[in-house]
C-alpha cells in the first residue's frame, strides 16, 4: 500500500479546485455585471447573497454527511451501504432543501431589514431572495451528489458540474440583467436556471458511476447520516449566519463599505476556495483509511494534506497581495470603494493563514464522524469571538472595514487551537 503523499492529495484536489473556481465565477460575474449596473444594484446583491448563502451552508452539512460515510463505506469494501446512503442522502436533502426554501422566501424581507437595508435596496434583494429560494432543494440534491462521487474518489464530477452552471448562468446573465432590464432579479433567475441545469445532469452522471448493488438496512444508515449531518448543518448554518450578519455591520457603517466588503470578501473566497478543494481529499482519503482500520494512515494523511495546504495558501496570498489593487479597480469604476477594498486586503488575507491548521484538523474530524467538536468550535468562534469583535471594531470603535477583518484574525487562530486540541485527544483515547 501507499504511503501518504501530496500526488494522491493533488491529484483528488485539481477537479475541486477547478469546480471551486469556477463556481465562483458566477458570483463573481454577479458582482461585475450588478457593480457595472449601478453602486445600488450591488449594494443590494451584497446584502442578499450572504443570506442566500445561509441558505445553502445548511443544505450542504448534510452532503458532508452523505461523503463522509460514502468513503467510510467504500474504504470498507461495502458496495451496498454506499447505494443504501446516497439513495436516503439525495432524498433528504431534496426534502431538506424544499423546507429551508420555503423559510428563505417568507423571511427575505425582515431577514434584510433587520440587517440595516436601506429602503432603496430592500425591494431589489428581497426579490433577488425569493427567486433563489425555488434553487435551493436543487442546490442541495446536487451538493449530495457531488459529496457522493467524491466519497469514492470521483471529484471530477463537482469539476463538470460547476463547468456547466457557468455555460448557462453567464450568458443568460447578461440577458437577463441588461437586455431584458431585470437588474438584481435577473442575476438570480440566471442562477437558479442554471443550479437547475447543473442538478439534472448529476442526476445522470452519477446513474453510471455509483455502485448499482442491493441496499443495505435502512435504519441503520438513517441514525450513521443524521449522527454526523445535524452538528454540520447546525455549524454551516449557525456559523454562517456571521457572513449575513457582517456585512450588515458593513452596511450599518456605510453604502460604499458595503459595496467594498463584498468585493473583498469574494477576493477572500478565491483564496479560500483553492484551500478548501486541497482540504477536502484529506477527508475522502482519511475515510477510506479509517474505513479500513487505520487511523494512523488517516492521520498521516492529514500532516500531508497540512504541508500541501500551506502551499497553496501562500501561492494566491501573495497574488492578491501584489494584483489586489489593479484587480480591484477592474471590478468597480469607483475610486472611492476601490480605496475601501484596497485598505482591508492585507489583513483580509492574512486571517485564511490560520486556516491552514484549522481545515486539516478539521477534515480528519469529520472523516472520524466527529462534526460535533467541529461545529462546536465553529458556533463558539463565531458567537464568543468574530461577532462582536467585529461589530466593537468595525462600528463603534470606527475601525471600519479592517476592523472586520482583524475579528477574523481571532476568530481563525482561536478556532485552529481548539480542533488541534479535539484531534489530538481523539486520536489518544482512539475514539476514531
Amino acid at each position: 500500500m501507499n504511503e501518504p503523499s501530496m500526488r494522491r492529495l493533488w491529484a483528488l484536489a485539481v477537479p475541486l479546485l477547478v469546480a471551486g473556481l469556477t463556481q465562483i465565477i458566477v458570483n463573481l460575474v454577479d458582482t461585475v455585471l450588478l457593480a457595472r449596473l449601478s453602486t445600488r444594484s450591488l449594494s443590494a446583491f451584497a446584502l442578499a447573497a450572504p443570506v442566500y448563502l445561509v441558505a445553502l451552508v445548511v443544505v450542504r452539512g448534510w452532503a458532508t454527511a452523505v461523503q463522509v460515510k460514502v468513503a467510510r463505506a467504500h474504504g470498507a469494501g461495502a458496495p451496498g451501504e454506499v447505494v443504501q446512503v446516497v439513495r436516503l442522502g439525495l432524498v433528504t436533502s431534496a426534502g431538506a432543501g424544499l423546507a429551508i426554501g420555503a423559510v428563505l422566501y417568507g423571511v427575505a424581507e425582515p431577514v434584510l431589514t433587520a440587517l440595516g437595508a436601506t429602503a432603496e435596496i430592500i425591494e431589489p434583494g428581497v426579490a433577488y431572495l425569493r427567486v433563489l429560494a425555488f434553487a435551493v432543494p436543487f442546490a442541495a440534491a446536487s451538493f449530495t451528489l457531488q459529496g457522493a462521487c467524491a466519497g469514492i474518489g470521483i471529484t471530477r464530477a463537482a469539476m463538470y458540474h460547476a463547468l456547466l452552471v457557468n455555460v448557462v448562468n453567464l450568458p443568460l446573465g447578461l440577458l437577463l440583467i441588461f437586455s431584458f432590464g431585470l437588474g438584481v432579479t435577473g442575476a438570480a433567475l440566471a442562477t437558479l436556471a442554471a443550479t437547475v441545469a447543473g442538478t439534472a445532469f448529476l442526476l445522470a452522471y452519477s446513474r453510471t458511476r455509483l455502485p448499482s448493488v442491493a441496499p443495505v438496512d435502512t435504519g441503520a444508515v438513517v441514525r450513521g447520516l443524521w449522527a454526523i449531518g445535524w452538528p454540520e448543518m447546525s455549524a454551516m448554518g449557525v456559523g454562517y449566519v456571521n457572513e449575513a450578519l457582517i456585512a450588515g455591520f458593513a452596511a450599518r457603517i456605510g453604502t460604499p463599505e458595503l459595496g467594498a466588503y463584498r468585493i473583498v470578501d469574494n477576493l477572500l473566497l478565491v483564496v479560500f476556495t483553492v484551500m478548501g478543494s486541497v482540504a477536502a481529499p484529506i477527508s475522502i482519503l482519511a475515510g477510506h483509511e479509517l474505513g479500513a482500520g487505520d487511523p494512523a494512515r488517516a492521520e498521516r494523511w492529514r500532516r500531508t494534506g497540512q504541508r500541501l495546504l500551506l502551499a497553496v495558501y501562500a501561492v494566491p496570498a501573495v497574488l492578491a497581495l501584489t494584483l489586489g489593487r489593479p484587480l480591484l479597480s477592474l471590478v468597480t469604476e469607483d475610486a472611492a470603494i476601490a480605496d475601501l477594498a484596497w485598505q482591508a486586503v492585507p489583513l483580509a488575507v492574512l486571517s485564511l493563514a490560520p486556516m491552514v491548521p484549522a481545515m486539516s484538523y478539521g477534515c480528519l474530524l469529520r472523516a472520524m464522524g466527529d462534526t460535533r467538536s467541529v461545529m462546536i468550535g465553529n458556533v463558539a468562534g463565531d458567537y464568543l469571538v468574530l461577532v462582536p469583535l467585529a461589530w466593537f471594531l468595525a462600528v463603534p470603535g470606527g475601525w471600519g472595514l479592517p476592523g472586520i477583518y482583524v475579528a477574523w484574525v481571532a476568530f481563525t487562530v482561536v478556532l485552529a487551537i481548539f480542533l488541534g486540541a479535539r484531534v489530538r485527544v481523539r486520536l489518544r483515547v482512539g475514539a476514531v
